[in-house]
């Protein structure tokens, strides 16, 4: 392989940095292709296929039929070459190679000598070089090993096939794997199972030990006063007491065990942390400095901690077995959604990235957001945004859909990795919960595994008892020695489909996707939490170009039918739509349609679960994201477009709003919801308009609202009832609990009306400021418009409002851009 002196001459001088704590190195990495013999530059990170793409070896993956072009990548191992120059590092301590996610078997060679093996991609890997390296030029070798041939031949020996139905491969070892499980194939993905390096490889020389892990544990919050501990974890072992230097707790000498330190501290009078919507976030900030005996320092960081006690509540009562959150003694009610990864390449997620996912959770109203176990554990910066938005996470360990080995290597495997993250995520204040898997047990009582699998007997015995071995031992006995968080062994607790199931535990209804239910059935078929619900749409018309041509647009199309994943997919989308608002008289019709069906699917289920409370204890639906550009559940398409569904989230899950109530399409009852920290009373002011916008019937109605409650609006005046059976829009006028005037409007059309033409509604730019890359554009009618979307060729525009209904006359709507449209970028669809 030919050296790039350029590069080298910038990694001496990047190594001999005069830091007095460590010196690092970020490698860069070259792979050599297994059938050309030829070396191709990767960079700092990736995988192999990200590698590939960016050489031209390899097409985009998400346009056309191109997946299909990915799979020989897992039949050949892989290896990965880097070369760097040391020199005084050496005399420092330790000189540690660190792999903070290496994807995921790999044997790894310092100057021709095996220093390190790897097994998991959730975690990180290291290994002390120091006596390995030497001073001057080094080479570094990772030969990465696939899963399909890292297990082929172990599979032999293990005598039966352990279920994983989303392992679309024909030898499936997901179960067997620990790296993201949604990477061997799911129903809203496609198959990319990465080899490489998802974050940078560093060097990093320094002398005792370096930090590695901490936490904060809440040990009790009571009479003004809380306890709490904080771990650090460092790489040392030998290392067995340190000189803990706090700003806000003093300097104390600790003793520790194994490199691991403690140190118990009061807080009095604290302040506490809490969920979006029912008090402050917070943050604690202590600088802290942790020196040696010696008076070497070792690291010097800032601990942020919050302050907060999290309680699942599951015990009898006169429904069933109840499933909600206590939040420092407080019932919340949880909104919010199931989170995936962003990216199919979990190399390419930024912080940003992140960042913004979280902000859009907050700015939609939600309280709470669910990881979901078959993808990665969040970075740092997941959390901490969380932490300063008040965002409650509900913690999935990874696995999900499948049956785990319970073998000793396997729980060596993930002992190693729940002792890693189980730490690192406990000690934010968001997390409230821990949850073992993504239903393992409801598929292992409920989708014949047994009879396709031909698993009885011993080799059931087994199965069961590894799913007892990891999810009601090892999990909960590491959780419980880091942290005083909540755990649960599994969601959901109860299968949809019998009336009683409804009654206990958390839910994933699944009835109108998977069976035969109607589609108004999403509101009432109400478990005690529903952790998961959702109604396919597919994306944006821009999403769509990005992935497919024109002459693709059809849904027997060959694009089309690749990336719809879900065997039931494109027709069950059709199916509902067409007895929503009719047969689609085009393909961008049918976009829009499953979109609004989408919407209103999951805002039937949401007004359900509001209204059901404080019976019901939460709403999660599946899912909030994408990792790829298809038709999926998400609110948000894979570029970022908000669907129908995400602009009607965001009003549904206010703290305060009317919600429609479906009994059937044709009979709808409205509520007004609240989940405020306390009781309260609110005038509403109700108006009964035509669709031309003319006042038909106005009346005040004075409702006491309690906390976690709901009260039915009065609609049963004779006057309104008459109104009712013309086409009308009835508004809804109220003040929130913090006095800010909330308005929310619903259609109510019950027979045919005259549908606006495409002369009678004119789109116009009002300002532009291209100093923020913000704009208003105006929407100006003669009549009504029901369901408007505007929608652009465009990439990263954000609307204040979308997919309103507009009375006649002049409406504008607030954009933010990245790059600036014209007008002849938008189309306006309607009903």
């Amino acid at each position: 392989m030919e050296i790039n002196i350029k590069i080298f001459l910038a990694l001496i001088v990047m190594f001999n940095s005069n830091d007095s704590f460590s010196q690092d190195l970020e490698l860069t990495w070259s792979f050599l292709h297994p059938i050309k013999r030829e070396w191709i530059e990767l960079g700092d990170k990736g995988s192999v296929q990200e590698g590939l793409i960016a050489h031209g070896e390899l097409p985009d993956p998400f346009y056309g039929l191109n997946e299909n072009k990915f799979g020989w990548v897992e039949d050949h191992t892989w290896e990965f070459k880097s070369l760097f120059f040391l020199d005084v590092e050496l005399d420092r301590e330790f000189v540690e190679l660190i792999f903070p996610s290496i994807d995921t078997y790999a044997k790894v060679y310092l100057n021709d000598k095996l220093v390190l093996e790897t097994d998991n991609a959730f975690i990180p890997h290291s290994a002390d070089i120091r006596s390995s390296a030497k001073k001057g030029f080094n080479e570094l070798v990772i030969i990465f090993t696939p899963p399909v041939i890292y297990h082929k031949e172990k599979l032999k020996n293990v005598g039966y096939q352990l279920p994983a139905p989303n392992d679309v491969h024909e030898v499936k070892i997901a179960p067997y794997t620990r790296k993201p499980q949604y990477q061997f194939g799911w129903d809203w993905a496609l198959r990319m199972n990465t080899i490489g390096l998802n974050k940078p490889a560093v060097i990093k020389a320094y002398d005792n030990a370096r930090l590695i892990n901490k936490t904060t544990r809440i040990l009790s919050v009571n009479d003004g006063v809380a306890v709490v501990e904080f771990d650090l974890h460092f790489s040392n072992q030998d290392l067995t007491e340190i000189n803990w230097k706090s700003s806000l707790f003093g300097d104390e000498v600790v003793k520790g065990n194994q490199g691991v330190f403690t140190r118990k501290v009061v807080v009095n009078n604290p302040k506490l942390w809490w969920p979006k919507g029912q008090g402050e976030q917070y943050i604690y900030n202590d600088n802290v400095e942790v020196k040696s005996i010696d008076n070497h320092s070792l690291s010097v960081f800032e601990l942020k901690f919050g302050i907060k006690t999290s309680e699942l509540i599951q015990e009898k009562d006169e429904w069933g077995t109840s499933y909600y959150f206590k939040i420092n003694g407080r019932r919340v009610f949880c909104k919010g959604a199931d989170y995936i990864p962003q990216e199919i390449f979990p190399a390419r997620v930024t912080d940003e990235m992140v960042r913004g996912m979280v902000d859009l959770m907050a700015e939609s109203n939600f309280n709470m957001i669910r990881v979901w176990g078959g993808g990665y554990y969040p970075d740092e910066v997941f959390f901490e945004r969380c932490d300063e938005l008040g965002i409650m996470i509900w913690e999935d360990l990874m696995f999900a859909c499948a049956m785990y080995p319970g073998d000793e290597v396997f729980i060596d495997n993930i002992t190693r990795e729940f002792e890693y993250q189980v730490p690192r995520i406990s000690g934010h204040p968001s997390v409230v919960l821990f949850n073992g898997n993504n239903e393992v047990e409801v598929a292992w009582g409920n989708w014949g595994f047994q009879v396709k699998h031909g698993l009885y007997g011993k080799s059931a015995k087994e199965i069961e008892a590894a799913y007892d071995l990891i999810f009601k031992e090892t999990a909960p006995k590491i959780i419980s020695k880091h942290n005083t968080i909540p755990y649960i062994h599994t969601s959901p607790l109860s299968n949809w489909g019998k009336k009683e199931l409804y009654n206990h535990g958390s839910q994933h209804y699944w009835g109108v996707w998977h069976g035969k239910d109607p589609i108004e059935d999403f509101g009432k078929k109400v478990g005690r939490f529903n952790a998961e619900y959702g109604f396919q749409s597919f994306p944006e018309y821009n999403t769509l170009n990005s992935f497919s041509r024109k002459e693709d647009w059809d849904l027997s199309s060959d694009v089309m039918k690749h990336h719809q994943k879900s065997y039931v997919g494109n027709d069950m989308i059709l199916k509902h739509a067409k007895r929503l608002y009719g047969s689609p008289e085009s393909f961008e019709d049918f976009i829009y349609y499953s979109q609004l069906t989408q919407s209103m699917a999951v805002s039937m289920a949401v007004a359900g679960h509001r209204v059901d409370a404080p019976r019901c204890g939460g709403t999660l639906y599946w899912q909030l994201n994408d990792c790829w550009p298809a038709p999926t559940w998400s609110s948000v398409d894979y570029n970022g477009n908000w669907k129908a569904l995400q602009y009607r989230i965001r009003e549904d899950y206010k703290s305060i709003v009317v919600v429609e109530k479906y009994n059937d399409l044709e009979q709808i009852d409205y509520y007004l919801v609240s989940d405020a920290s306390r009781d309260l009373k609110v005038d509403a002011n109700v108006k009964i308009l035509s669709l031309t916008g003319e006042l038909i019937y106005e009346f005040e109605q004075s409702l006491k609202l309690r906390c976690n409650g709901s009260v039915k609006i009065d609609l049963s005046n004779s006057k309104v009832m008459d109104a009712l059976t013309q086409n009308v829009v009835i508004r809804f006028d109220f003040q929130d609990e913090n006095g800010v005037e909330q308005s929310r409007s619903f259609d109510h059309i019950v027979s045919e009306y005259d549908r606006a033409l495409k002369e009678n509604v004119k789109l116009s730019i009002v300002s532009v400021d291209e100093s923020s890359n913000k704009m208003v554009i105006s929407v100006e009618t003669e009549t009504y418009l029901r369901n408007l979307w505007i929608s652009s060729s465009e990439f990263g525009l954000k609307f204040n409002r979308n997919f309103e209904s507009l009375l006649p006359g002049n409406h504008e709507f607030q954009i933010e851009y990245e790059s600036k449209p014209q007008l002849s970028d938008f189309k306006l669809k309607w009903l």
